[in-house]
């Protein structure tokens, strides 16, 4: 008889163990699962919480990236910019030194050209007068006279201009 009164069934144990089970349930429910929903909440809150700050670094990322590739670009713009206008800057200096250079030699050429002229002007007067001197002492052995000034201007225009017509 002892496994038989297991099999039994009694009403009113039967209604306070139902009585019991929903007791039980209503203070799991209150004292454990209200606490654990919370906590889950809470936590899940803060895993939300850290995805969105993830997801705002990321994005601050990926401006900042995309600002330091544009100011990258735009360095490497001014560069070219930069250097070509050295470029064209050294061409046009460059350029001046030639043009100076040139305008100084054409200056050097016109200059040793006018010194040339008077060089041959200064020895040609020069060579006049040495030879006027030496038709006045010809002229003066040949004649052995006395010669006045108007003729002995006379003879040497006549024998200068001789003079210039043979070497001409």
């Amino acid at each position: 008889m002892l496994y038989q009164s297991l099999v039994d069934f009694k009403g009113w144990t039967f209604i306070a163990q139902i009585l019991n089970l929903f007791l039980q349930m209503y203070l799991f429910k209150k004292f454990l699962f209200e606490p654990v929903k919370k906590i889950f909440a809470r936590r899940r809150q803060e895993v939300d919480e850290l995805y969105a700050e993830a997801d705002k670094a990321r994005l601050d990322a990926e401006t900042a990236r995309s600002d330091y590739e544009s100011r990258l670009r735009s360095a490497d713009e001014e560069a070219r910019a930069i250097t070509a206008q050295a470029v064209q800057s050294a061409r046009l200096a460059g350029d001046e030194i030639v043009s100076g250079a040139k305008r100084e030699a054409a200056a050097m050429r016109e200059k040793a050209g006018r010194d040339i002229e008077l060089e041959r002007r200064k020895a040609t007067s020069a060579l006049k007068n040495e030879i006027s001197d030496l038709a006045i002492e010809l002229a003066e052995k040949v004649v052995r006279r006395e010669i006045d000034p108007a003729q002995h201007a006379e003879l040497i225009d006549g024998f200068i201009d001789e003079l210039g017509d043979d070497h001409a």
